[in-house]
């Protein structure tokens, strides 16, 4: 099923979307608004038992939708007051399709590519964006460090050295703050 999550604020967005990448759950669509009451909505799609996970960690986002057919998908684009939130969803809508063997491994890369592309534009976008990532408790040292690295190797590929050195630089401050952090909670 598909499930859209709203997020209040850059650093509940990171948040949850930590967390989805940790729980292995697919990322269809993802848009950052900064709209006046709603920072930013995530869109999955997740089985009964991830719903169920995901319901009791309710500090990750600020509602929850689940859609269920095409017409309750439209019903909430179309209940959405701010109209730019919904020229911006509309092209990232697409049907990923699990049963069809020939078209899933262009799905996935499809939203990797958008995973990563969403992680560097809200790194680049505003130092405090770097700063949560690194002093959130809500993802340990070894999946920063497993995250950041995955998407180093994805950038050098595209031959993206800008991106791999700022990617770089958010590693290194996550290991002083966490070495920090060890040395000082022992």
């Amino acid at each position: 099923m598909e499930v859209c999550l709203t997020t209040a604020d850059g650093v509940q967005h990171l948040r949850l979307y930590g967390y989805l990448k940790r729980s292995d759950i697919p990322i269809k669509s993802e848009v950052v608004t900064n709209a006046e009451k709603q920072f930013g909505m995530i869109i999955i799609v997740c089985d009964s038992d991830a719903l169920a996970d995901l319901k009791i960690r309710e500090d990750l986002f600020e509602s929850i939708s689940i859609m269920d057919s095409e017409d309750m998908r439209w019903g909430l684009y179309k209940t959405m007051k701010n109209e730019k939130i919904v020229n911006k969803i509309k092209d990232f809508m697409f049907s990923f399709d699990f049963s069809n063997p020939d078209t899933i491994e262009e799905s996935i890369e499809t939203m990797l590519e958008r995973a990563n592309e969403t992680s560097i534009t809200l790194f680049r976008k505003n130092q405090s964006f770097v700063d949560d990532y690194v002093h959130t408790d809500q993802l340990s040292f070894e999946e920063k460090t497993k995250d950041l690295e995955s998407m180093i190797i994805y950038y050098e590929e595209l031959e993206r050295y800008e991106d791999c050195a700022l990617l770089v630089e958010i590693k290194e401050k996550v290991k002083k703050f966490h070495l920090k952090d060890y040395l000082h909670n022992g």
